[in-house]
């Protein structure tokens, strides 16, 4: 950035923000040497962000001029701190801390866990959820269930008892690790010190060691007093099986009991009906067939034997928690209580700590819902009856903690080392969390999978919000298929190419498994992108090979059913995904057929189909042309929509400036495939959205477009889906507040990444750092970024911006492993996935020398080619190869863009194995 820029405020015209200029001494010394810290940056925004501002600023509401200041700008790129939280700055924290698709329990800012829902019934009405009040008004800590831990200090009449959460400590820190959790606790009057590390087994590539219905709670308790304590740490769990339903039908009887495994001391409370007695015809869900039946467990990991349990607990809380027995054969028998009465298990042990001394004590929490509901309606109205896959998979709550204890130091280390791999890393922390905290929405009610459906995913789109594994939702979505790519590849075969698809035609639902019918060309074209996206995150072609027909069919049906006279425009009505039918030539949807097109003409060429290829590629030839001729408005620099003339077919952004309208390149971009349409028209176009939609106070635009719901409100930035700065034409009267004036993450997203993609670098940092800044824990749950529901899968868009960081290309089938580092190319490291191994890269430039590296920390890898984009101001002409300690012969060639290292043979490394380049 030039210095005159970088004092004045940036971004005022356009280009000034670009990375394809130097980023000069000043910048590269502020960013090793900044002070910035995470108190500094979780300023309210605006106040550290832009201005000041003149009312001639906003003549066109949002002001062309963004006035950023040096200092936020600053922030963009400032390693910074993991984010971290106390006090009142704790109260909204809820990180999803349970396996893929087993419900949803918090993790709490100040270490208690909340939000319980085990049974997938809504904890809000959708209609509620859908006005968007979640992001105005986000919740704070509440349970269904009680259930915590508490810390006995001292001895005899010493005694105190301190709760492990924000009632019982006055100093408490949260720490941002996702997806394991740090809390400290710490008292004046207390001689003890505790540090919680919480987390699930998270284990990218490895769905299934990522899927257990296990939190584990290590309480690391350390003596900072000068004296010997006595601490006793405890836990309690309530029976709360069928707490919704049991008031309808408390047909019941509350059981619990205490077992012991080589390394797990656990209590389990559930529930059994008491007799058969009820009629088949009763409107009444059976005892057990009701989705709130189920079990919880409480356990102690470890050979050691806990020091108290009590199974026949009847006292809430903490309450006379210590005064427990030894565990013993009573404890050992299932205990019957009346379904009417409030029941509590409880275990603990006693430590001694001498002065500096610590020891670490660890808990689980587990648990078994079996019942669970399909839609087959939309809106949630009629329900199909399921069982939860991860139910079939453990008989009970105890036996699936008893699985983690015994793996459990394996799977804390892989957990951890990702943590390791991901943040150790020269990225920004805001970045690197806000791109890849989404990706718990699979930690949440959104995600399900279907134990009596060949165990499918069914995926929402968002908490309580729109089932049907949405395809023109989740077609944004980026993050899911890079860390488990399984679980995308699975929704091909068993969802969009299966239940959702017409093998006579080669429609296919946009949503699955609801009674009506309907094609959605996004979500449609998006699919079959995914298709190639999921080849590419495999070995071999054996994934495209098997759904290839379907693929071919299904992109043969968007032609015949959108562009029946093959001129490459789509036209007729276009259902997408603001909710309604889109007529006429209509930019971003056409831009999406035309990537779909691309991809199936590389598809078509991998299944040696060259003839289809071609097709394919001519369509895509005469549509561009099309589209740059009809759809380019040179005078406004973006594209528009074109509208058919009657009046019930205007609906849509018409003239306006569009957040969608080059779509179907940043798909292309993550695909690693050349975009379609003209390089300079698509920058011109992110710089036109930077520009008419960018916001540094979406408060000053909503106060004249108040309509709509609100994701981004006063004080915070945000980039609007639809402006018109030259005015509406051709277009409705009506629904423009739907949508248009709203902000919302995904789309941001799609645009950050894509804006990164295109060298334009401070500005699409610049559009996820107003994200980040909206999501800072004393404004809301950093965890929960809110479209229609929580954790709306959109948000994962904010993986591609990672990616774009890096310049990932990968392509599993060919062997091919690219990257290409937007940013800090003098030393660059950042993480990255495979098919099969992920890792860490390595960037840096050394007294003039360029060097490069690949750690694979999990997995294998196997690569026939890696290549590396060009560094400015570097002169390469060989390059030395090197597997751990040993010489590798390569092929070198230099192409206008990259240089290629191509292999004699094809390289297979595991786990632990370090591939060095040194370009010479």
């Amino acid at each position: 950035m030039e210095k005159n820029n970088m004092e004045s405020g940036c971004c005022s015209t356009s280009g000034c923000c670009d990375n394809d200029k130097p980023i000069d001494n000043g910048r590269r010394s502020f960013i090793k040497t900044t002070s910035l810290t995470a108190a500094m940056l979780a300023i309210n925004p605006i106040k550290l962000m832009a201005g000041p501002f003149t009312k001639e600023d906003f003549n066109h509401v949002i002001p062309a001029d963004k006035k950023l200041t040096k200092e936020w700008i600053d922030s963009l790129y400032a390693r910074g701190e993991a984010f971290s939280a106390s006090g009142e700055d704790l109260k909204y924290i809820g990180m999803p801390i349970n396996g893929i698709a087993t419900g949803q329990v918090y993790l709490g800012g100040d270490g208690r866990l909340w939000c319980w829902n085990l049974d997938g019934e809504p904890d809000d009405i959708w209609k509620e959820m859908g006005s968007g009040h979640k992001y105005m008004k986000p919740v704070t800590a509440n349970s269904p269930m009680d259930q915590g831990f508490a810390l006995q200090v001292g001895s005899d009449k010493q005694k105190r008892v301190f709760r492990l959460d924000s009632s019982g400590f006055e100093d408490i820190q949260f720490k941002n690790k996702y997806p394991m959790g740090d809390v400290t606790y710490a008292d004046t009057d207390c001689p003890v010190k505790v540090q919680l590390e919480a987390y699930t087994p998270f284990i990218p590539l490895n769905r299934d060691d990522s899927s257990y219905p296990v939190t584990v709670m290590r309480y690391t308790i350390e003596n900072t007093s000068d004296e010997e304590q006595e601490a006793v740490i405890a836990g309690w769990i309530e029976n709360f099986s069928n707490y919704r339903t049991g008031k309808q039908n408390s047909n019941g009887v509350r059981l619990s009991q205490y077992q012991e495994f080589d390394e797990l001391s656990v209590v389990e409370c559930w529930t059994k009906p008491l007799n058969d007695t009820q009629s088949e015809d009763s409107e009444t869900v059976p005892f057990d067939h009701a989705n709130d039946f189920g079990a919880v467990a409480l356990g102690l990991l470890g050979s050691d034997k806990p020091d108290f349990v009590d199974t026949i607990r009847s006292q809430p809380r903490e309450k006379a928690l210590f005064d427990a027995d030894k565990p013993n054969k009573k404890s050992e028998k299932i205990q019957e209580r009346p379904f009417s009465d409030k029941a509590y298990a409880s275990l603990g042990r006693s430590i001694k700590l001498k002065p500096g001394e610590s020891t670490t004590i660890s808990f689980t929490l587990s648990w078994r819902f079996p019942n669970a509901r399909h839609v087959t309606g939309f809106g949630k109205t009629v329900w199909t009856r399921d069982i939860n896959y991860y139910a079939t998979q453990w008989p009970s709550a105890s036996e699936s903690a008893n699985v983690v204890a015994s793996q459990e130091k394996e799977l804390r280390e892989n957990t951890q080392k990702w943590v390791d791999t991901w943040y150790d890393s020269s990225l920004p922390y805001w970045f690197l969390e806000r791109t890849f905290i989404p990706v718990d929405c699979m930690q949440t009610q959104l995600a399900g999978r279907m134990g009596m459906q060949d165990a499918r995913y069914s995926l929402d789109e968002g908490v309580t919000c729109c089932e049907g594994n949405c395809t023109h939702v989740w077609h944004y979505a980026q993050g899911l298929a890079r860390l488990f790519p399984v679980i995308e590849k699975e929704c091909r075969e068993q969802v969009d190419f299966d239940r959702s698809f017409k093998d006579d035609s080669g429609a296919m639902n946009f949503r699955c498994s609801t009674k009506t019918f309907r094609e959605a060309p996004d979500g449609q074209c998006g699919t079959i992108l995914r298709v190639l996206r999921e080849s590419q995150m495999t070995t071999d072609y054996s994934f495209l090979e098997g759904i290839w027909e379907r693929t071919k069919l299904s992109m043969d049906y968007v032609i015949k059913r959108w562009d029946e006279d093959e001129d490459g425009v789509m036209s007729g009505a276009q259902h997408n995904t603001l909710d309604g039918n889109w007529f006429g030539k209509v930019h971003w949807l056409t831009n999406m057929y035309h990537a779909a097109l691309k991809a199936s003409a590389v598809m078509a060429k991998q299944m040696k189909e060259p003839a289809v290829a071609e097709r394919y590629e001519t369509l895509v030839s005469k549509g561009v042309s099309s589209m740059m001729d009809l759809m380019w408005k040179e005078e406004y620099g973006y594209f528009i929509h074109i509208p058919e003339l009657e009046p019930e077919k205007t609906r849509g952004s018409t003239t306006g400036c569009h957040i969608d309208q080059v779509l179907g390149e940043f798909w292309l971009y993550n695909l690693g495939l050349d975009p379609v349409l003209p390089r300079d028209k698509v920058r011109k176009a992110l710089e036109s959205l930077w520009t008419y939609n960018f916001s540094p106070n979406i408060g000053d635009f909503r106060k004249d477009h108040p309509k709509g719901r609100w994701y981004a409100a006063e004080g915070d930035a945000g980039l609007v889906m639809c402006t018109w700065p030259f005015g509406k034409e051709n277009a409705q009267k009506k629904h423009f507040h739907k949508y248009y004036n709203e902000c919302m993450s995904g789309f941001e997203w799609q645009v950050s990444a894509h804006m990164i993609w295109e060298g334009m670098l401070e500005k699409g940092l610049a559009i996820g750092k107003a994200i980040s800044d909206r999501y800072q824990p004393n404004l809301r749950n950093p965890y929960n970024e809110v479209e229609c529901g929580d954790h709306y899968a959109r948000a994962l868009a904010s993986y591609s911006a990672f990616m774009a960081m890096c310049g990932y290309r990968y392509n599993g089938p060919e062997g091919k492993l690219a990257f290409g580092p937007r940013m800090q190319q003098d030393n660059f490291k950042a993480a990255f996935t495979t098919a099969e191994g992920w890792g860490q890269f390595t960037q840096k430039v050394d007294t003039g020398i360029l060097v490069a590296g690949i750690e694979l920390r999990y997995g294998k890898l196997e690569l026939k080619e890696f290549a590396l984009d060009k560094v400015r101001g570097i002169t390469v002409m060989g390059v030395k190869v090197k597997l751990d300690d040993n010489h590798i012969d390569a092929a070198f060639t230099i192409e206008a863009d990259s240089y290629v290292i191509t292999f004699n043979s094809n390289l297979v490394f595991s786990e632990g194995s370090l591939m060095s380049f040194e370009f010479i």
